[in-house]
């Protein structure tokens, strides 16, 4: 019998959700993947998914890389794309412009600088979507087979979204 990292069942597999939030916590995209598959490899399926216009991308570092910023330049020709350089890559001709110009900046500025020039902090909604997800809908799939379980992420998706539209708490820091 196979089993995985922490004694997993290879049956009970875990897999990814990748979700597209606008400011408004609205989820626009929601993209579910076996654990295999690369966070950036997936951004050309959940941009399919986006029906609406976009002026501000933010993503982690896994996200740095030529493909993606092509396919988020060809999505979104005007949005701002704010995702950190990975700490290995070095500024030439042959990488994307916007990427080269995030590097510059990022260079230039500090992380924690750029990180507020750039709203880098907006990142934390789509966050929030997930943390919203495994607590209201919960963490775990119920159906077997994974086409179902794509259909059932796209579900819980749209349950937040109702969710949402029905209001939000208003949080605030105390002390």
């Amino acid at each position: 019998m196979a089993s995985e990292k922490h004694g997993v069942n290879a049956k009970r597999s875990w897999k990814k959700a990748h979700f597209a939030v606008s400011d408004g916590h609205i989820i626009h995209s929601a993209v579910l993947t076996e654990k295999d598959i690369m966070d950036f490899q997936v951004v050309e399926e959940v941009c399919e998914q986006i029906d609406i216009d976009v002026d501000h991308i933010s993503a982690d570092k896994m996200y740095d890389t030529d493909g993606v910023y092509t396919t988020l330049s060809d999505e979104f020709p005007e949005a701002e794309i704010v995702i950190p350089p990975k700490d290995n890559l070095y500024a030439d001709k042959h990488h994307h412009a916007k990427r080269m110009s995030n590097l510059v900046a990022y260079s230039a500025l500090g992380p924690m600088r750029w990180q507020k020039k750039k709203q880098y902090g907006k990142r934390n909604v789509s966050e929030n979507a997930m943390q919203r997800y495994k607590t209201i809908i919960g963490s775990k799939l119920h159906s077997r087979e994974f086409k179902n379980q794509q259909q059932e992420v796209m579900l819980g998706a749209s349950i937040l979204n109702r969710f949402t539209q029905l209001g939000m708490p208003e949080s605030y820091r105390v002390a």
